[in-house]
C-alpha cells in the first residue's frame, strides 16, 4: 500500500512541477501583456489630450455651422478616448494584481511540490524501514521456532543433570 501511494505522490509531484512551470510561463505573459496595455493606456492619454487641444483651437478659429458640429464631433469623440483609456487603465491594474495573484500561486504550487518531494523521500524511507523490520522478524520468528523444538531437550537434560547433581550431592554427603 505505501508503495502504490508513494508512486501516487511521486506522479502528483511531477504534475505538480510541470503545472507550475505552466503558471510561471502565463505570469511571464501576463506580465508582457500589462506592459502592452500600460504603453496603449500611454498613447491613448497623449491622443486625448491632443485631440482636446485641437478641438479648442478648432472652435476658437472658426465660427461655421459645419465647424462648430465637427468641432462638437471631435468632443464627443474626446469623451469616448477618455473613457475607453479609463477602462484600459483599469483594465491594467487588474492584469497586473492578477500577474501578482498568479506569482504567488506559483511560489505557493512550487513550496507545495517541495513538500510533496519530500513527503514522498520519507514514505520511500518508510516502506524500506518497514521492509527491513518485517525481514528481521521473519528471521526472529525462524529462531523462536528452532529454539521452540530444542526446549524439549533442553529440559530432559536439565532433568539428568538435576538428578546427577542430586546424586553427587548425596555421595558428598556420605563421604563427609
Amino acid at each position: 500500500f505505501l508503495t502504490l501511494k508513494t508512486r501516487f505522490l511521486s506522479v502528483r509531484t511531477r504534475f505538480l512541477a510541470m503545472r507550475t512551470r505552466f503558471l510561471a510561463v502565463t505570469t511571464r505573459l501576463l506580465a508582457v501583456t500589462t506592459r502592452i496595455l500600460a504603453v496603449t493606456t500611454r498613447i491613448l492619454v497623449a491622443t486625448t489630450r491632443f485631440l482636446a487641444v485641437r478641438t479648442r483651437f478648432l472652435a476658437v478659429r472658426t465660427r461655421t455651422r459645419f465647424l462648430t458640429l465637427k468641432t462638437m464631433f471631435l468632443a464627443v469623440r474626446t469623451r469616448f478616448l477618455a473613457v475607453r483609456t479609463r477602462f484600459l487603465s483599469v483594465r491594467t491594474r487588474f492584469l497586473a494584481m492578477r500577474t501578482r495573484f498568479l506569482a504567488v500561486t506559483t511560489r505557493l504550487l512550487a513550496v507545495t511540490t517541495r513538500i510533496l518531494a519530500v513527503t514522498t523521500r520519507i514514505l520511500v524511507a518508510t516502506t524500506r524501514f518497514l521492509a527491513v523490520r518485517t525481514r528481521f522478524l521473519a528471521v526472529r520468528t525462524r529462531f523462536l521456532a528452532v529454539s521452540t523444538r530444542f526446549m524439549p531437550i533442553m529440559t530432559r537434560f536439565l532433568g539428568v543433570r538435576t538428578r546427577f547433581l542430586s546424586v553427587s550431592t548425596r555421595f558428598l554427603a556420605v563421604r563427609t
